[in-house]
């Protein structure tokens, strides 16, 4: 059976101060994205949100979904 994650409560979610994304801009990522993963990067920064979402981590969560919308539009 598939565990089922919930959402947390406004004021509990806190930022990770050392958080990857404050020390990459997201064009970077964008592009070591692509260089990476080529045609399946928009998956690989699609699974760097949801874990980051499902490990509370919403600073991180923002910024991999923000990769993932750039990546993404990329390729339409």
């Amino acid at each position: 059976m598939s565990k089922i994650f919930r959402n947390p409560v406004i004021g509990e979610e806190s930022p990770r101060k050392d958080g990857f994304w404050q020390k990459h801009q997201q064009e970077e990522m964008v592009e070591a994205a692509i260089g990476l993963y080529g045609s399946e990067a928009a998956t690989a920064a699609a699974y760097c949100a949801l874990e980051a979402w499902t490990e509370h981590r919403h600073s991180d969560y923002g910024f991999w979904f923000e990769v993932f919308l750039r990546v993404r539009n990329r390729f339409i």
